[in-house]
Order: C-alpha cells, then sequence, then structure tokens
C-alpha cells in the first residue's frame, strides 16, 4: 500500500512539472503576470533614463528622455536629446489605451492619426505604463541573457478602436528585482520601437 501511495505521488508530482501547474492550479506564466500586475500597481511613484529607438521603416530615429510616474499625477518625459528638442515636456495620465491623454504644456494632442497609440516616442510610454499598472501580462515566460535571468511580459493592450488593438508590446524585467530593462512595441506584429530603461528607481 505504501508503495502504491508514492507511486501515486510520484505521479501527481510529474504531471505537475510537466503541466506547468502548481499545487493552487496556476500555472507559472499565470504566477508571474499577477506578480508583476501586484507589483505595478501599488508602486507609488518611480523614474527613469529611457532611450527610444524608432524605426519608421524609412530611418531609425534615437530619442534619450528621463521619464517619471506618480500614481496621483500621471507621466512626465522630458526629452533630452536629440538637442533641438532638448526641454521639451510630455505629460499624460489614464489607465488604458481608450482614456490615455496627452499634453504638452496645456495643449491636450488629438492622436486620431494614422499612428496606433504607442507607436511613437509620444505615446510609447503611456500605454506600456498604463498596462504594467492596471493589466496583467496576456503571457509571462523567462529567459537568460549574459548570465542575467529576467521575466519577459507580453501584452496585447484592449481597446474599442481597431487600429490601437493593433498594438502589443514585450517587457524585460529584471527577475530579482522587476525593474525594467528593455521593451519592444509591435505594430501588427511588426517591431517599431525599443525602449531601453537605465538608472531605475521606485517606491
Amino acid at each position: 500500500m505504501l508503495i502504491k501511495k508514492c507511486i501515486s505521488a510520484l505521479c501527481m508530482l510529474s504531471f505537475m512539472l510537466v503541466s506547468g501547474c502548481s499545487a493552487d492550479g496556476q500555472t507559472s506564466s499565470e504566477k508571474q503576470s499577477d506578480m508583476i500586475n501586484k507589483t505595478y500597481s501599488s508602486l507609488s511613484q518611480f523614474e527613469s533614463d529611457i532611450k527610444f529607438i524608432c524605426d519608421s521603416g524609412q530611418s531609425i530615429l534615437e530619442y534619450d528622455c528621463t521619464f517619471e510616474y506618480n500614481n496621483k499625477y500621471g507621466q512626465s518625459l522630458t526629452i533630452n536629446k536629440p538637442s533641438e528638442l532638448s526641454g521639451i515636456n510630455i505629460k499624460s495620465s489614464g489607465t488604458n489605451m481608450d482614456n490615455i491623454n496627452i499634453s504638452f504644456d496645456e495643449t491636450v494632442l488629438d492622436f486620431n492619426t494614422s499612428a496606433p497609440l504607442g507607436t511613437s516616442p509620444v505615446s510609447c510610454m503611456p500605454v506600456v505604463i498604463s498596462s504594467l499598472v492596471s493589466q496583467k501580462p496576456s503571457e509571462a515566460w523567462e529567459e537568460t541573457q549574459s548570465n542575467k535571468k529576467f521575466i519577459v511580459a507580453r501584452y496585447e493592450p484592449i481597446s474599442d478602436n481597431e487600429e490601437n488593438s493593433k498594438v502589443s508590446f514585450q517587457i524585460w524585467l529584471y527577475k530579482d528585482t522587476l525593474n525594467p530593462m528593455y521593451a519592444e512595441v509591435y505594430n501588427s506584429g511588426e517591431r517599431v520601437i525599443q525602449v531601453f530603461f537605465n538608472n531605475f528607481n521606485a517606491n
């Protein structure tokens, strides 16, 4: 009888390992998604240096910026480079693709253009951060790069706007801290923006 019980327990453990499920029924991906969502929804503020690399298909543009997030006052992105745009401050608020507001100084911009929300340096961070803070990733998995462990989270923002619903992104988070390292934004599956995070600080 003892041997049968041991065999039964081993079979159950093997099934859980193969299926990726834990004892509480959650997969590893679901647990990681929950952890990311809980971490970012609980932060009151954070800041980071940001580098955007944008590929329009005809040219590649780079922007160095300073980014700040506050859960009460929204987001602020200040352009540092290129020099001709240095000092421009872009503010945003909103928690999902359909209620994000973006402004330069006191002017609210209308983003009903051919470029979907999230696919330009101006609108990229509002989409990425609002998703991190208010939405669970649709999928999450682990990767190792240069002996460092990351959790990669994939987001497919929900929107009533057909063009905006084509936008998705993946973000690489350090596994031990969940601080962001890198993100890619896609339009209809094609990568249009790369985002590099440096000097991330949160509380």
